[in-house]
Parts: C-alpha cells; structure tokens; sequence
C-alpha cells in the first residue's frame, strides 16, 4: 500500500524544480560569427520557431472586421486586444482611458441615384468606409448632382449654382467639402478620390480604379451649431460611371445619412513583461485605429504586437529565457493622439525608457503591393545602440533569407499559408510618419518597422488578403531580435553590445564620408566654400552620433574604459576623415574664401533655439494655425522652403516619409546648444539639402511666438 504514495513522492521530486537548478544564461552574447548578431545562436532558432506568422495573419482578420475610426468599432477592437494580449501572457493589462469627448457614430448612410432606374450607389452598412466619419445627418430626395472636377480651383465653380445641391468630385474631399459647401452652399459631396498627396508618386489616380479613400469631415468645417454635411466616397470607376450619366442629362441622387455624437472616449490598451529593473523600460507601441478593413494599416502591427508577447511569455514560461531585465512596456493606442495623451499622463514616471520600438504597417506582401521591408534609423541628433542592433538584424535576415528557399532551414523565416518571396530589408535613414517620431521628439531613441509604398494604403482595398503571413513573420523576428537586446543586455553583455555599435558605426561614417566627399567633388569652383564647410558637417554630425551611439551603452553596464577608448578612436578616426575633405579642397587648388557673413547669417549663428519643456511634441502646423497675420509672411516663406526641399529630395530619388512633417524634423535638432546656423549644418548631414538659413530664422522665430521655442540666448 505504501509503494503508490512513495512512487507519487519520486513523481514530484523529479518535476519539481531543483534548488540547484541553473537559471537561463542571458539570450545576449559576443558577436555571433555565424549570425553577426550579438544573441546566442540557440536563441535566434528559439526566436524564430516559437512565433508565428499564421498566427498573426489570424489576429488581423480578426481586427479587420471593426471599423476602428469610430469609437465603437475601436472600443471592440480595444477589448478583444486587452483579452488577447492577457491570454498571451501580458501582466498588469489595464484600458488606459483617453481624453473624454463628443464621438461619432454611423446610424445609416446610403447614396441612391434616383430616377425610373433608381439603385443605391453605396452604403455605410456595405463598406463602412463609403461614408466619411463625421459626416453629419440628412435626408433628402431629387437631389441634383454636379460635377465639380478637382473642386479646388475658382474655374471648377464657374457657372455652376450648388446652393441644396450635391457636388461630384475627383479632387481630395476636404478642398470641395470647403469650396462647394462652405462657400457654395452645398449639402454634401461625393468624392471618387482615394489616392493620399504624399503617395502620389507610388499610386496615381485611376491606377486601382475600385479603391474607396478613406476621408473625414472636420470637425471645424462649420461653425458649431451649424449643420455639418455629408460626405460619401466612392470609387474611381463608380465617379466616373456617375460623370458618364451627367453627361447625358441631369442625375438627381437621394441620401439618407443618420449620424450622432454622444460623449465617449477612447483607451490605450496598456501592460507589461515585468523586468528584474524596475526602474527601466523598453517601450513597444502599435496603433490600433484606422478604417475598415484596415489589415495592413494596422491591423498587422497590432496583432505583430501580440504575437511577440506571446513568443516572450512562452520562451520564459519554459526557461529558455530568463525575465528580461528591463520591463517591456507594450502599447496599443489610436496613432499620434494616443501616444501625445499616453506621454501627457507618462512623461514624468520614475523609470528611464532605454528605447523605443514602433511596429506599423509590417505585412504587405512585398510582390503584389509593390512594397519594401524597412527599419528606419533614429535621427542622428538621437545617436542610440538601437541603430546597431537593427543594422545586425536586417543584415541577418537577408542573407539567410534572400532566396526563395534558403539553404539553412533553421534560420528560415516563413510561414505555412505565407509566400516564400526572397526577404529585402533595409535600413532607412529618419523619417517621420508614425508613432517612432513622438518618442524621438521626446528624446527616446525610437526606430519604426514597416512596409512601404503599400498599394492598398488608406483605402477599401487594405485587406487581409494582401498581407503576406511570411512577411509578418519576418516583421515579428526582426522586432523580437531587436528588441532582446535592448531588454536583457546587462554588465558584460552591454560591453558585447559596444563592440557591435563600434563595428557598425564604422561602416555608417565610411558611408558618410564619401556622401560628403562626392557631393563636394560635384561642386563647382564657386561653390566651394560652402560646399566645403558642408561637408565637414556631414563628418562631424556622423561621428558624433556614433559617439552618442556608443555612450548609450554606459546605462547598460558597458565598461566605462572600454567605451571611453572607442569614443577616443573615433575622435582620431574623425580627424583623419577631416583631413581628407582638406585634401580634396586643396587639390583644386587655392580655395576662394566664403563671402562675408550677411546679416541674416550672424542673426541665426546667434540666435540658439530650445524646446520649452511640457512642449515636446507640440506640431509646427499646429502652431501656425494659430499665427496671426503680421507673421502670415514667414509662413509663407517657411512653407515655399519645405516645398523646395520636398522637390529636390524627390528628384534626388529620396521617399515621400523622408520630408513628410519636414519642419517638425528640423525643429527637433533644437535643444539650446545648436544654433539656427549648425542646425542648417546638421539637417544638410541628416536630409542632403540646404536649407535657406533666412526660411529657418522664421521657422524658429513662429516656434518661438506660438510658445513652442524659447532662447538660450
């Protein structure tokens, strides 16, 4: 009798843990020769098998349901992501709620072209995104439309009477919501547009003739209390099939819209991976709002987001992982506005935020929505290891994966239902655009993954069925394999960490330098001297964040010494690279001398912007919303500088993210050490482009007035 109790007793001895049992070895390590990352070998395979990009495909079927712009749809999506993400393994998940306000919601929405022939063009119940949110109620019948071209310009309203009528448009909604209601006293619009401005060069009008935009009605269209109009889009076969009827006669349409606003709020979904430090975090964020479908835009980063939860708390669960020793704080919150009111109620926490991880937009099929798989850098004023750690990522990831059946299984990254595309990853120098740019401004090294162009982006055809579960799978590895690093390095694997920042920095000041030695190569005899001090900014600017780089690794336990004697290296390393610029100068022969500074010149080299603290994040467009009309000409001058820039980066070949909120990107090199002069210098180093120094006094000079910028002198 005594034999099944003794054997029950052998039973929990052998499954209890050991008291002697070792805890998982740190997932960091030397340099990889076989991977050149500095994680163990096992732990790439562990990365990579354990997640799952089928899994994730599922979760963005999942979200794409919800119409994630209204707070319904979003406040769904919140729940099932606060569900999801417990059941992963995430702690301490808690809705996090936003600013209350008036929401909109969508009743009903139908357009019918009325008429012995009468059918429903569209509806809201068909595809949520046909009626723009915040359209406003109305009912009316025998309504005549008008056709009003691109609705933008004084001609498309020539000899045209809108007053209770209804205008067409192929033009961006919000120039005729302004032109044709608010000046011509239309009752609403209908808009066949779909392609956003700064995707122009990627998808032109009428090249995915049925794709539906996405579009809003602002709120400060009209007065309050005055009656908000409608607003439907539809496709571009659709706007032209109603043109072709308009041509044969009048068309009279018949809209039925029932919209209300009632007082609401929406949540930031909030948890952790707790951290043996508590006082330190890793920051992961992914956007859950958006449009209806919304898969890769974003869908795919939300559910990405789950998924590496899920990887971490499995990995650890079973002890090939240790806890990381910082906390990892993940975020799901509506872009931009979420992360502004996260930061409003976040900033000033007892806990230093080592880096920043941004996941949007990540699973486009590269082939059929003609995209790319791309890491952007930090900006070079917010040096930081992440940009090593990425480099060795993306590196690792095309040469294990740039064929369509790579060689060595254990490091292929796919997916069961996904493509077996070959993977082409890059890295992209700063850009603006997502949720990254808030925590860079908040001096957080923050890098973003996407996909981009993406042929669907912002319209009805953003479904799951273009977004590739391979592509996700390898979007979830390179965010894992990054972000372990930055969450378990420690002491000694911080000082394997400064030995890969060293490595990689070289490569990235090599490639500077010879940007800076072909472009003042290029330059005329005329322009010599400017083109001279140019490039020895280029230089400086890139060993300096290389050193920032590597003193980012201080925090983490890296051996001061050793730090130390590679900043020094690099102090050497910039003089020799100084003194090749003088070489090229002097093989031209006598350098003629820079023209006298003009007083516009000493102005900036004395005027020294900074941030005025609680104003990080605060938008050069916000500000000069509100400028008054004695300042009406710096905003323009401002304005016709980015356009100029935006120009010359685009035919030099640059994507539209590199100059999308170009002011916002240049206005953050001020932080009360630079003055408008190096910061000119150091926007040339980051963007290639010269900013006319006159266009940057004015543009610190407005963020100055709007309460933004103050002086240090």
């Amino acid at each position: 009798m005594r034999t099944l109790p003794v054997l029950l007793a052998c039973i929990g001895l052998f499954l209890s843990p050991r008291a002697d049992a070792q805890a998982p070895a740190s997932p960091v390590g030397p340099v990889s020769p076989t991977t050149g990352l500095v994680l163990r070998d096992d732990v790439v395979r562990a990365l990579i098998h354990e997640s799952s990009g089928d899994r994730i495909h599922d979760g963005v079927q999942r979200l794409s349901l919800l119409a994630r712009d209204s707070h319904a749809g979003y406040a769904e999506a919140a729940d099932w992501v606060r569900r999801a993400a417990e059941a992963a393994g995430l702690e301490d998940v808690r809705l996090e709620a936003m600013k209350a306000g008036p929401q909109w919601r969508a009743i009903r929405g139908e357009l019918w072209v009325a008429g012995p022939q009468r059918y429903r063009v569209t509806s809201h119940a068909d595809l949520a995104m046909s009626l723009a949110v915040g359209s406003g109620s109305f009912e009316g019948t025998d309504l005549e439309l008008v056709d009003v071209g691109l609705g933008a310009r004084d001609s498309d309203y020539v000899g045209k009477a809108l007053k209770g009528k209804v205008a067409l448009t192929r033009g961006p909604p919000s120039a005729a919501l302004r032109r044709a209601v608010v000046e011509h006293g239309a009752v609403g619009v209908v808009s066949s547009y779909s392609t956003p401005p700064w995707n122009l060069p990627h998808r032109m009008d009428g090249d995915f003739p049925d794709q539906v935009g996405w579009a809003m009605v602002p709120r400060t269209l009209v007065p309050p209390g005055a009656r908000v109009p409608f607003l439907f889009m539809v496709s571009d076969r659709v706007g032209r099939e109603l043109r072709a009827q308009l041509r044969d006669g009048p068309v009279k349409v018949d809209v039925s819209v029932a919209a209300e606003l009632s007082p609401g709020h929406f949540s930031i979904v909030s948890g952790v991976i707790p951290g043996r430090d508590t006082g330190e975090e890793v920051v992961l964020t992914a956007h859950l709002d958006h449009y209806k479908p919304g898969a890769d835009d974003n869908a795919s980063g939300a559910a990405t987001l789950l998924e590496m939860v899920r990887t971490y708390a499995s990995l650890i669960q079973r002890g090939v992982l240790p806890p990381p020793v910082r906390t990892l704080r993940v975020l799901w919150l509506p872009e931009f506005e979420g992360t502004r009111e996260w930061f409003a109620h976040h900033a000033d926490d007892p806990v230093r935020r080592v880096a920043h991880f941004n996941f949007d937009m990540l699973g486009a099929s590269l082939s059929r929505a003609h995209s790319r798989f791309l890491v952007t850098y930090t900006p070079d004023w917010n040096g930081s290891f992440v940009n090593a750690v990425s480099e060795s990522t993306v590196a690792f990831m095309n040469r294990f994966n740039g064929v369509a059946y790579p060689p060595r299984k254990d490091f292929r990254i796919g997916s069961v239902t996904g493509s077996r595309d070959p993977l082409d990853i890059h890295m992209d120098r700063y850009s603006r655009g997502s949720d990254h740019q808030l925590f860079n401004d908040h001096g957080i090294p923050g890098v973003a993954f996407s996909t981009w162009p993406d042929d669907a982006y912002h319209t009805s055809e953003d479904r799951p069925g273009l977004v590739d579960p391979t592509q996700l799978h390898r979007a979830a590895f390179a965010g894992l394999a990054t972000v372990t690093v930055a969450a378990w390095a420690q002491g000694p694997d911080a000082v394997e960490l400064a030995r890969l920042v060293a490595v990689h920095g070289t490569r990235r000041v090599a490639e500077d330098e010879f940007r800076a030695r072909r472009d003042l190569a290029a330059a005329s005899r005329a322009e010599l001297p400017v083109s001279y001090r140019l490039a020895r900014a280029v230089v400086r600017a890139a060993y300096q964040r290389e050193r920032e780089a590597l003193r980012s690794c201080l925090p983490l336990g890296a051996s001061e010494s050793l730090v130390k004697a590679q900043v020094k290296g690099l102090d050497a390393a910039e003089a020799q690279a100084l003194g090749r610029i003088e070489a090229d100068v002097k093989l031209r022969g006598p350098a003629p001398r820079e023209p006298a500074l003009s007083t516009t010149e000493r102005q900036a080299r004395a005027f020294i912007p900074r941030r005025v603290k609680g104003q990080e994040l605060a938008a050069y467009d916000e500000v000069v919303g509100k400028a008054p009309a004695e300042d009406q000409p710096r905003v323009a001058a401002v304005q016709a500088a980015l356009d100029a820039a935006a120009e010359a980066m685009r035919q030099r070949g640059e994507g539209e993210l590199r100059f999308y909120q170009l002011a916002d990107a240049v206005a953050s090199y001020a932080n009360g050490q630079r003055s408008v002069a190096d910061i000119r210098d150091a926007a040339y180093a980051e963007y290639g482009h010269v900013f006319p120094v006159e266009a940057l006094v004015d543009l610190f000079t407005l963020l100055e007035r709007g309460g933004v910028m103050t002086r240090a002198r």
